[in-house]
């Protein structure tokens, strides 16, 4: 895991033709408040129906379980809407460690934000 203290976390979102990118940077960790930060970025955007979401971690320089809680509240929000929820750019780590932990079977992950919308196309 990559540390840079005083990374402080930043959550953007951006709407597109038929999917939304949320763009978080910085710290991702040490945070019970992740997951409500991410629903409350979500809800600031008019999602589209159903709701087809990239969480976009290129920036992201640490985190820990409190990140991996808040992305499967994440994907269980959108899915339950009867969307569908793509990771992309994660830091290595990340993405091993939730190989290790089989989650990547839950929600798949993409290289790069374009590679997500290509998951994500509809008849993709």
């Amino acid at each position: 895991m990559i540390e840079q203290p005083g990374a402080a976390l930043d959550i953007r979102g951006a709407l597109h033709d038929w999917y939304a990118v949320l763009h978080v940077r910085g710290e991702f960790c040490g945070d019970a408040r992740l997951g409500a930060r991410l629903r409350d970025a979500m809800a600031g955007l008019p999602m589209p129906d159903p709701p087809h979401v990239i969480l976009d971690l290129a920036g992201v320089v640490s985190w820990d379980s409190w990140t991996i809680g808040a992305v499967l509240s994440s994907v269980k929000r959108v899915m339950t809407g009867g969307g569908a929820l793509v990771v992309a750019a994660a830091p290595a780590d990340l993405r091993a460690h939730c190989r290790r932990i089989r989650l990547d079977r839950a929600f798949p992950f993409r290289e790069t934000v374009e590679l997500a919308v290509e998951e994500l196309r509809p008849g993709g």
